[in-house]
């Protein structure tokens, strides 16, 4: 894979009434019950020159698309279900919003899409805010998920090469605000404590999520002693997360990497786009977990990456 030389390749608007997706293009996108994906209704109706298609329902294995009112069971393991809905939409542009789809189902669209060397665009709709808890707790400021399925690799990002030792393993977690989810992922993970290498989203989505990020996640960064391997990117930029994942490889480069995406979907699309584009032992595990609908209210801004402009497969 080859990428240009430190580009952030991000279209930034401050509301999501100043972005409309260019005529003859493929808009994907899924609804999660919040305010900031309210919009894609209205724009069905309006946006007559572009032909969108809808996740209408995700499940841990599986999606069902509809476009153009033809409902496509895809299942996410399968590369030519995956495809052929790929095919099906033509050579035009595809922008994939992300803001209301789970990761098991973005993360492999995006890989295929960039295989099939379509020309992609990523949308993010950022939250005006998080809903805090209402009986907080150590690890949980923010009434963000209702449970978790459980750790497995996302589908189509699976290692299949173990390192020979257990001092070979480089564990990146993109931490968010919930720490009983890094706790979790540490315990099942298992990684040496000198190789837990977080990376935390600074400037974050608003000044003082850092400190949230870093209050959240407490106990297992000052049980592991992670604390002192932190490092940083910009909260919604996945090609700074890009970047930071380079300098990891740089000073880990015979480690294998265990990334486990559970920050900010910027950062997760940073580490879906590093596992595209390196061809070494990288491995995305995630915790799978079941949002609630009311995590969020209101939107900021949209922003639109070019994706296949910053990765794109080698010949």
């Amino acid at each position: 894979m080859n990428t240009r030389d430190k580009p952030l390749l991000t279209d930034t608007y401050e509301t999501i009434d100043a972005f409309i997706p260019d005529n003859d293009s493929i808009y994907i996108f899924g609804t999660a019950g919040e305010e900031r994906c309210a919009h894609y209704s209205a724009w069905e109706c309006r946006l007559h020159g572009v032909d969108f298609v809808r996740i209408v329902r995700q499940e841990a294995s599986s999606f069902v698309a509809n476009y153009k009112e033809i409902d496509y069971q895809i299942l996410l393991r399968n590369t030519s279900q995956i495809e052929a809905l790929l095919k099906v939409v033509g050579e035009r542009v595809i922008y994939l919003d992300i803001t209301g789809l789970s990761h098991n189902i973005w993360a492999p669209l995006l890989r295929n899409a960039l295989a099939l060397r379509k020309q992609v665009l990523v949308v993010y709709v950022e939250p005006e805010i998080y809903s805090f808890s209402a009986a907080p707790k150590e690890g949980e400021i923010f009434d963000l998920s209702e449970r978790i399925l459980g750790i497995s690799p996302l589908p189509g990002f699976i290692s299949f090469r173990e390192p020979l030792e257990e001092e070979k393993v480089c564990f990146v977690p993109l931490l968010g605000f919930e720490g009983t989810r890094l706790a979790y992922l540490i315990e099942q993970v298992q990684p040496p404590g000198n190789k837990i290498l977080p990376i935390i989203g600074v400037p974050g989505f608003r000044p003082e999520y850092p400190f949230y990020a870093y209050h959240g996640n407490q106990l297992p960064l000052l049980r592991t002693h992670a604390y002192r391997n932190v490092r940083y990117a910009i909260a919604n930029c996945p090609f700074s997360l890009f970047y930071a994942l380079e300098d990891i490889v740089k000073d880990y480069p015979d480690d294998m990497l265990k990334i486990a995406p559970i920050g900010t979907k910027p950062h997760a699309l940073g580490a879906v786009l590093f596992a595209i584009a390196n061809n070494r032992s990288v491995e995305l595990i995630y915790d799978h977990p079941i949002r609630k609908p009311s995590r969020t209210k209101g939107s900021s801004k949209l922003l639109v990456y070019h994706a296949s402009t910053f990765v794109s497969p080698s010949i």
